[in-house]
């Protein structure tokens, strides 16, 4: 937050070479960019600067000038990753519903599978803190709520939580409050 802009896209570039010594050491890296970050690594009365300077001159880097993008070059790039317009009406077959938590944080990845094999991902970071089956029933309950949304009328949700599939079919009894209500909502 200290360091200035240019400082701050030196440091960028010093970091990216320790993370990627590897290729930055077998490889021509090629940086492009308007900003003259040569010019301002060799001032010497900023001594983190020279330090980074020192650091990256032993490696291969040639610095150019950022060119501007000629309009069909957008236009292809544009046209390349544009998603086509999806039927939402459509029936959807199968749903795939999973749930992640590190240290008590957790996330949950939804695929939805149309029957004409139309793929819609989704990812979900949860801003709270839970428990493994927490975010795998997050993560079942993301499903359902987006099929809804679609319009689904048939829906397969596939998870690999025994604990969900097994308290959603009755086989195990859901015995603490956050489960119950979970259940509830699954339902």
């Amino acid at each position: 937050m200290k360091y200035p802009g240019m400082e701050k896209l030196a440091f960028a570039l010093v970091v990216a070479s320790r993370k990627l010594r590897p290729y930055f050491q077998t490889h021509a890296i090629i940086v492009i960019t308007d900003q003259p970050i040569k010019k301002s690594m060799s001032r010497l009365d900023v001594a983190h600067m020279v330090q980074w300077a020192i650091e990256l001159s032993q490696l291969d880097i040639k610095y150019k000038p950022r060119t501007t993008i000629k309009a069909q070059a957008m236009i292809d790039f544009i046209a390349e990753f544009t998603l086509p317009k999806l039927d939402l009406k459509l029936e959807y077959k199968i749903a795939y519903a999973d749930g992640s938590s590190v240290k008590g944080l957790g996330g949950a990845g939804v695929v939805i599978i149309s029957l004409e094999k139309d793929i819609l991902k989704y990812e979900v970071q949860l801003q709270f803190p839970a428990t493994k089956n927490q975010v795998e029933y997050e993560a079942v309950l993301t499903s359902l709520r987006i099929a809804k949304a679609l319009g689904a009328k048939n829906l397969k949700l596939k998870t690999d939580s025994k604990l969900v599939v097994g308290q959603t079919t009755n086989e195990y009894e859901a015995k603490e409050k956050r489960m119950q209500k979970y259940l509830r909502l699954t339902q």
